[in-house]
């Protein structure tokens, strides 16, 4: 499975959102993102999920590339995890994508390490990037 997913920063922190309790990987924080639908390249992937889960339209030219992650899910799914930042020169109200999430927040990569509610991967992907 093809997956991507954005560090939508501004200043030392970045978004993360809580999924709802009910949804795939449920009740954990993670970063906007999701699969790549088919016919679909991996920045118009994370231009159309960052507009829904954030209301933040980005330009593919805002985007940089962080790298793609290979990872192995708990319930044994292969993921291609496409990951990007995108740096905010100005705060961005966000508009929460209530029917995946239920609430968001910004924080440092120190204050999210720290949260043993992260969705899968996400630890590592902090290290595989040297965010820490």
């Amino acid at each position: 499975m093809r997956v991507v997913g954005c560090f939508l920063t501004y200043g030392d922190t970045f978004v993360l959102f809580h999924r709802h309790a009910h949804k795939p990987d449920g009740n954990t924080w993670g970063l906007p993102g999701g699969k790549v639908e088919p016919d679909e390249s991996d920045i118009d992937a994370i231009i159309r999920e960052l507009g829904e889960e954030t209301g933040y339209i980005g330009k593919p030219s805002e985007f940089e590339l962080l790298g793609i992650y290979e990872f192995e899910s708990p319930n044994g799914h292969h993921l291609d995890y496409v990951t990007y930042v995108l740096n905010l020169d100005k705060p961005h109200k966000v508009t929460l994508e209530e029917s995946a999430h239920f609430e968001y927040k910004w924080v440092t990569v120190q204050e999210a390490d720290k949260m043993n509610d992260l969705i899968f991967g996400l630890h590592e992907l902090f290290r595989m990037i040297h965010y820490l």
